[in-house]
């Protein structure tokens, strides 16, 4: 009996801890579709004639099994919605109408509640309950609430709720669409026209917190009163009184498009047309699929144009009524063809033909043309669809075994990757960017990226997995830029940005000016310390010049950067040297007057002299140049104001840190001090020469072989130059074996100098 009873407590104690809760989870979305369904049934109902007694009671009843699942419920602005009485004197249509419209509002007050809160997890199952429009995608998004990092900012808030006002714009828009149809084929009668003019109205008159919370500052009207609707009336009457009553509706809805907005989606359109028949050609060959990915890219351009137009419909209504009137119809329908087309896996000459089609509409009629434009949100989304586009021509070109041109496509959606994306997401999320850039290279861990992949011929089905990660991680990069900046962060982050690039910077001169003590070396500090007040010239005017001619050299900018760093590693290589010569020599700074000539020539080389020229120039630079782009894409996404102002605090603490630096650096021991500054010029070269390699990696001209199952931090590269693959691991600390040789070789030098001293000074 004890057994059995075991048994049974076990097996309590597994549904109370897996299975309620899972129960508990599934029953929200169990009870919002079932609310959902009984409304749509009961609606059926009534237009099949059958009436529905106390229906108002139902509604509520149906609405009030939603109250547990809302947080704060007495208090939260979607509580109020489940409690508010419906309109009186509504038809049973009009009453499900409203209903369905207020259900909705509903999924969106208590998603936006639960993001508040913390609880994540709810707002993700909150906001799946949220019905799409026709083209909308509900996934991207999503992405925001899944990294508790991000999801908690406000500033996620103010973009689900934009988000939110979007989708619901768009299906008032094509409920409007769908009730004219109804009109115009004469399947609509009262009930019908009541149902969905209750329904839009309800949507269409979105909750104040919402508005609020997306940050609306247009003034919203008042939504439009119901048709004035006759059954009687002759269909010309009732075709005009709802054209009439739309124009009402749409009057009021929020503008949700600035002309920036505008313009950037005409652009967008535009390429995403040109953009389906290049994706097809990389998945299909002669009526034959061979890389469904890439259709699936083709049939998601497809679709975003869709949503495009649907979109910019109202602006060409308002902004070109005579060419929306004429036009709109006809693009609709052969963007609804392409679709169709792409669902038979037709020719491509004919997929090329529909594409010119509507492309001709555009540029003819609406005036659209994809030129390349410079704000933020251009900028990104073009970018977006550019890095698509290369790695899908990458993965076309290696499943035909054109492994050169795979890799050269594969740079170009790299290239513009880390120059417009990266270089933003970078600041806020450095894991985001870290991982999504290694996806593109050598990968993370196990997962090897798309370049270690291509070097090794691999398999189609593991190519097509690590671009598959590499378009998520894209993808999690562009929702993340979806969400603005406040001027707090913009600030803060420029801040640290110039703090961090100067401190360095600091450390090594002030290291180097430690070394060079007395007056004999008073040109050579003269000397370091003009290179490095260029270096802050030059820095100012890349600065001034990086939105316009380093732009266009984006392209270049990693060759560039590697060829520097090159230069960078050498000098630093003969910095070593010279500082464990000091060292080594130091100790004997009394005799040194007294040594031979030959002897003064070993203590100061020319060689010498300009390598410490040149790292003053050098030093500055490398990390100006650094920071100059990065403040770059700072003023992109934030105001110009934020970014001065943390750059300025900035300046005045680097000044503060430099003067007690090189103030009270000289009363330091000296020969303790040319230790630490050979430890310093050390693990900044190993740095060095890891980021070295990596540039070498980046632009093909080094292979990558990656260390599987290892996986390094975020801050393993940028503060030791360690990355997960061999030649990372393994090429920075031969760093450390010149420096163990260049330590004995002085030592051995120091030594027989010593030696060969004439007794008279040595005894002294």
């Amino acid at each position: 009996m004890s057994r059995v009873l075991k048994k049974f407590f076990c097996l309590a104690l597994f549904v109370a801890t897996f299975a309620l809760p899972a129960i508990s989870r599934a029953t929200l979305s169990d009870d919002f579709h079932g609310v959902q369904s009984k409304l749509n049934d009961t609606l059926l109902d009534v237009y099949s004639g059958e009436t529905e007694t106390n229906l108002s009671a139902q509604i509520s009843s149906g609405m009030a099994t939603l109250k547990p699942y809302v947080e704060s419920y007495a208090e939260s602005d979607a509580g109020k919605i489940l409690d508010a009485p419906l309109p009186a004197g509504l038809s049973a249509a009009g009453q499900i109408g409203v209903a369905r419209g207020r259900l909705q509002h509903v999924a969106a007050l208590a998603m936006l509640q639960c993001q508040s809160s913390g609880n994540f997890s709810g707002a993700q199952q909150w906001r799946a309950l949220i019905t799409l429009p026709q083209f909308a995608n509900g996934v991207d998004s999503a992405m925001l609430l899944q990294n508790p990092e991000v999801a908690r900012k406000p500033e996620v808030a103010a973009t689900l709720a934009k988000e939110y006002l979007e989708w619901e714009t768009m299906r008032v828009r094509q409920l409007l669409d769908f009730l004219q149809q109804q009109v115009a084929i004469r399947a609509a009668d009262k009930n019908v026209v009541e149902a969905n003019e209750n329904e839009i109205l309800t949507l269409a008159n979105f909750p104040a917190e919402l508005v609020k919370v997306a940050g609306l500052t247009n003034n919203l009207a008042t939504p439009a009163a119901t048709i004035a609707w006759d059954d009687s009336a002759d269909e010309k009457q009732k075709i005009n009184s709802v054209a009439a009553w739309r124009d009402e509706v749409e009057s009021a809805l929020p503008n949700l498009l600035t002309q920036a907005d505008i313009g950037r989606m005409q652009r967008l359109l535009a390429r995403c047309v040109k953009l389906v028949p290049r994706e097809y050609s990389h998945g299909v060959a002669n009526g034959k699929l061979i890389i469904p990915l890439e259709l699936r890219e083709a049939k998601q351009f497809t679709d975003q144009s869709q949503t495009l137009v649907n979109q910019l419909a109202p602006v060409w209504k308002q902004e070109q009524p005579k060419i929306y009137a004429q036009y709109r119809p006809e693009l609709t329908a052969q963007l609804s063809q392409m679709q169709a087309m792409l669902d038979n896996l037709p020719p491509q000459d004919a997929l090329d033909e529909q594409s010119k089609k509507i492309s001709a509409i555009l540029e003819d009629q609406f005036k659209i043309t994809a030129r390349r434009p410079g704000d933020s949100g251009d900028v990104i989304d073009e970018t977006v669809l550019e890095v698509r586009s290369s790695l899908g021509g990458s993965l076309a070109a290696a499943q035909s075994e054109q492994w050169q041109s795979a890799e050269s496509q594969r740079m170009d959606a790299y290239t513009a990757f880390d120059t417009e994306i990266e270089a933003r997401v970078l600041p806020r999320n450095p894991d985001l960017a870290t991982k999504a850039e290694r996806s593109f290279l050598e990968g993370d861990g196990s997962q090897l990226g798309i370049k270690a992949l291509l070097d090794r011929h691999a398999p189609m089905d593991q190519l097509v997995a690590a671009y598959e990660r590499a378009l998520a991680n894209l993808a999690q990069c562009t929702e993340l830029l979806k969400v603005a900046v406040s001027p707090a962060t913009i600030g803060f982050t420029a801040f640290t940005i110039v703090a961090r690039e100067g401190l360095e910077a600091i450390i090594i001169l002030a290291a180097l000016f430690a070394g060079l003590r007395g007056v004999e070396y008073a040109s050579t500090r003269k000397g370091i310390a003009s290179g490095a007040w260029m270096g802050l010239f030059i820095t100012a005017i890349t600065f001034w010049l990086s939105r316009t001619v380093i732009h266009s050299l984006t392209r270049f900018g990693e060759k560039l950067e590697a060829v520097v760093s090159v230069f960078a590693v050498i000098i630093l290589f003969v910095v070593t040297n010279w500082v464990f010569h000091r060292v080594y020599w130091v100790g004997w700074n009394s005799k040194l007057r007294s040594l031979s000539k030959s002897a003064q020539e070993v203590s100061s080389t020319r060689w010498e002299w300009l390598a410490l020229l040149g790292v003053g120039f050098l030093t500055v630079y490398r990390e100006g140049f650094e920071m100059a782009l990065f403040l770059q894409s700072l003023l992109l996404e934030g105001s110009k104001s934020a970014v001065l102002i943390g750059g300025g605090v900035a300046v005045l603490f680097l000044v503060l840190i430099g003067m007690l630096t090189f103030r009270y650096g000289v009363k330091l021991p000296y020969r303790k001090l040319m230790v630490l500054t050979g430890i310093l010029v050390v693990s900044i070269m190993v740095t060095f020469i890891g980021s070295t390699v990596r540039l070498f990696q980046v632009v093909n001209w080094m292979p990558i072989h990656p260390v599987y199952s290892l996986h390094l931090p975020n801050w393993s590269g940028l503060w030791l130059g360690l990355y997960p693959s061999w030649e990372g691991l393994l090429i920075p600390p031969l760093a450390l074996v010149y420096v163990g040789g260049m330590w004995l070789f002085n030592r051995w030098r120091s030594r027989k100098a010593e030696t060969e001293l004439p007794p008279e000074i040595a005894q002294a």
